[in-house]
């Protein structure tokens, strides 16, 4: 930034704004410590990289940042629930009860057969075998998108049959 200090423009930011950045990211998470948390790592990142924005107006910047940040948040806090929501399915108090879950790995696999064929063998390379989407598109000479896709659609149909059924 031609004739200003990088210092100097940071802390009037800092000053200026802090609170309301605070404010926005509180508003997406609803949660004080992650908010600052948030914030405060959107004004390092700011520092680190404030050379490559010169004619961007940092304010907006900064609420682009943040709210980039509370959407990684949420989504990662969404991960580590359906993680938990996961393991309590198929644990019961850390004693696994194999006869149940033989039941349900049955009834998975019951419910895979009954889906679309194609989708059926596109989930089952994918999930089952670790094939990537472009192998698996090249195998069944679909486009990656369509595998993607009945991956996806595979995925919340069985999702919503198994817990359901359980």
């Amino acid at each position: 930034m031609p004739g200003i200090d990088k210092k100097t423009i940071f802390e009037d930011l800092f000053k200026r704004h802090f609170k309301q950045l605070y404010a926005h990211a509180l508003g997406w998470l609803q949660d004080e410590e992650s908010a600052k948390d948030i914030v405060h790592d959107a004004f390092c990142y700011l520092w680190e990289h404030l050379e490559r924005y010169d004619n961007v107006n940092l304010l907006s910047l900064l609420y682009k940042l943040v709210q980039s940040r509370c959407v990684n948040h949420i989504r990662q806090n969404q991960a580590k629930d359906n993680y938990i929501q996961y393991q309590q399915f198929f644990l019961d108090d850390e004693v696994i009860d194999y006869e149940l879950y033989e039941k349900r790995v049955a009834q998975i696999m019951k419910r895979l057969e009954e889906l679309p064929p194609q989708t059926r063998r596109v989930f089952t390379q994918c999930v089952l075998y670790k094939k990537k989407y472009k192998e698996v598109a090249e195998l069944y000479e679909i486009s990656p998108l369509t595998v993607k896709t009945l991956v996806a659609r595979a995925f919340k149909t069985l999702r919503k049959q198994i817990l359901f059924f359980f």
